[in-house]
């Protein structure tokens, strides 16, 4: 499954970049606001009493029990787009199963009578089937275009980080009204998508080329395009938020917000939604348990439906948030007041305290010693320099040489990524199968692998990411062929090596957990490897932008080899050559699925990389952390600029 997105950090000035990566399907982050329950604080001492009365506060000044909810909530709406947007290849696949078994069942019909007319219609099958072929594939591939805004919000990010409503708030600005706007969409376009997909066309009497037609993949694409483009937007605002409404102490817990919220999005929308949309588990499952009437080959829910009530699920937790979450007054001119200890921006004190003065003298002391370098926010500095610094970071060779590697890699294992799991539902396996697997292995393990690869890989994060990689395009992509091979065996009525059904169903069972539970292991073991390794390595002073551009290269890496090599399956497939004998029994002979003589050029062009690329990712490693700073802001002139950046005395 895809994974999806990473945001900017562009104005954590206030922190350094922290030694903790983020975890499964994490997104790096920015700043700004201050939790509202926690008033209290301002009057603690050291002792955790208040001067004022002497009696312990209600919380202390880590409590952030409030925060870690909403955060949650936050990112729980940023994944049921995702997640939506996962289940509709598995729609298109559907579909394009239907049209193809009306297609035959319409030929054996006309086999049945003369016979001059059933070779006609046999030619026109076979030349449907295989236009069809093609346009399923061409269909994934342009739907694969839709998570692109997750991969370039770089571009925006200092926008949405710079301008924004000093009354409503730095970060509420953003948050509100894109959440609004998103659940706007999915409400009054929810009909719209089922209605582009044209899920109900088939078997209304048309040939297998206008059924497929009547899917405007296009609309749908664009549909989710806007989505993900708003979501990514969503994510920058988010992951700013997140850093000052967390205490400094427990800031380091906002990924596990974001992957736990991501995950639970992803998977009430992507896993709900298929559970509760196929015909059989809807009819022998969830109508039984909940004692509704019998309809026979429906879903309990439709697409339209379920987009719809997730999108009035999302605009009620976004008025309750904006109506009921307070967020630091930005009133006051010079900055953000949680990242710049001077508000006023001229040395002089505000009237407004700052997250630093709540905390006592000493432990104030403390902290500032652990943040020896400062990022500049792109509030003080100005959108221009923001895109200036990053340019600079982009021409350093040792982040030349990182993003080479993060845009080549994720190609050889584009077969597995994309692919897998849409050829074995075309083989046979249900939708509901392979949803359950998600919550089943993949997040299980995606929470314990990186704790257990930590302890094994200490300090070598890139040795973890080559050792994933080699058992990723060697030993994973050769259980993916058994796999999807004993699906199509087993699901297509035969047995697995002649063996008895007892027997196959086990061997069936153990490939696809195996499949499963293995691409998993190495997708969570790189992942985790990428992020420390990016964490350790940044520059500090521009820590939050460094971070977003190598994520940025990240996800690009990971992107465009989706719609590629569905591209290429769909060109290179060739469909069986059917015929309809004079007892109209089909026999379907020859044919050549593109998938498994594109699983071993992609597996030799994976040893190839390694071959080639392993010194270059071991020089990488090696290099000092010299290599990876722009020695931004090191002259002696340069709190001088810092200054002028925030009186707006000086312009990029």
């Amino acid at each position: 499954m895809k994974r999806r997105g990473f945001s900017y950090m562009g104005d954590s000035s206030s922190s350094s970049i922290g030694t903790k990566p983020k975890t499964h399907l994490d997104v790096p982050r920015t700043t700004s606001s201050i939790i509202a329950n926690n008033d209290n604080d301002a009057d603690t001492n050291n002792n955790g009493t208040s001067p004022l009365n002497g009696s312990p506060p209600p919380m202390d000044d880590h409590d952030d029990r409030f925060n870690y909810a909403l955060l949650l909530a936050l990112y729980t709406l940023q994944g049921i787009p995702m997640g939506l947007s996962a289940s509709i290849p598995f729609l298109i696949q559907q579909k394009v199963q239907m049209i193809a078994q009306s297609a035959a069942h319409h030929a054996s019909a006309v086999g049945v009578g003369a016979a001059a007319e059933a070779a006609a219609h046999h030619a026109s099958t076979s030349h449907s089937l295989a236009d069809l072929t093609k346009i399923a594939y061409n269909a994934q591939a342009i739907f694969a275009l839709c998570s692109w805004p997750f991969s370039l919000k770089l571009l925006w990010a200092p926008i949405v980080d710079a301008c924004f409503s000093k009354r409503f708030g730095r970060r509420k600005s953003w948050l509100v009204p894109i959440q609004l706007i998103a659940g706007v969409l999915m409400v009054g376009g929810s009909d719209y998508v089922e209605q582009e997909l044209g899920l109900d066309t088939v078997g209304s009497g048309g040939s297998a080329t206008d059924a497929a037609n009547s899917m405007n993949v296009r609309g749908v694409t664009l549909f989710f395009f806007t989505l993900y483009f708003l979501m990514a937007t969503q994510d920058i605002a988010v992951d700013g938020w997140a850093l000052t409404m967390l205490s400094k102490k427990n800031r380091g817990k906002g990924p596990i917000c974001n992957s736990i919220g991501q995950n639970i999005g992803y998977f009430l929308s992507f896993v709900g939604f298929l559970a509760l949309n196929d015909v059989d588990s809807s009819e022998n499952l969830w109508r039984p348990l909940l004692r509704l009437p019998s309809k026979p080959g429906v879903g309990l829910v439709s697409l339209g439906g379920f987009v719809k009530f997730m999108g009035s699920f999302m605009l009620v937790i976004t008025i309750l948030i904006s109506l009921f979450k307070a967020e630091i007054d930005m009133s006051i001119e010079g900055g953000d007041c949680l990242t710049v200890g001077n508000c006023n921006g001229s040395g002089g004190r505000s009237d407004t305290t700052d997250t630093e003065t709540l905390l006592p003298k000493k432990k104030q002391q403390q902290d500032d010693d652990d943040d020896d370098d400062n990022e500049i926010d792109a509030y003080e500095i100005g959108i221009m320099e923001t895109y200036h610094r990053l340019w600079a970071v982009v021409k350093l060779p040792a982040v030349q040489s990182m993003i080479m590697i993060l845009l080549t890699y994720r190609l050889p294992c584009a077969l597995s990524d994309n692919v897998k799991f849409l050829k074995a539902v075309e083989f046979g396996l249900s939708k509901q199968t392979t949803a359950m697997l998600s919550p089943l292995i993949v997040l299980p393990l995606g929470i314990a692998v990186p704790i257990i690869a930590t302890k094994i890989w200490k300090g070598h994060p890139l040795k973890q990411f080559m050792w994933a990689y080699k058992f990723r395009v060697t030993f994973v992509a050769f259980i993916d062929v058994l796999m999807l091979l004993a699906i199509r065996s087993f699901r297509g009525g035969g047995l697995i090596l002649g063996w008895g059904e007892g027997a196959s169903r086990a061997i069936f069972w153990s490939l696809l957990i195996a499949s499963t539970a293995f691409q998993a292991i190495v997708n969570s073991l790189q992942f985790n490897a990428q992020m420390t390794f990016f964490a350790h390595r940044v520059d500090p002073a521009i820590g939050g932008s460094y971070m977003t551009l190598l994520n940025t290269f990240a996800n690009l890496g990971g992107t465009w080899p989706s719609s590629f090599i569905m591209y290429l399956i769909g060109q290179f497939t060739v469909p069986p050559e059917c015929t309809v004998g004079d007892d109209g029994v089909e026999v379907c002979t020859g044919g050549k699925d593109a998938y498994f003589p594109l699983q071993m050029v992609l597996s030799t062009l994976g040893c190839m990389w390694i071959f080639f690329m392993s010194k270059r990712v071991q020089d990488v490693a090696e290099l000092p952390d010299d290599a990876w700073r722009t020695h931004i802001g090191e002259s002696e002139d340069g709190e001088e600029d810092v200054q002028e950046y925030k009186k707006g005395g000086k312009h990029a």
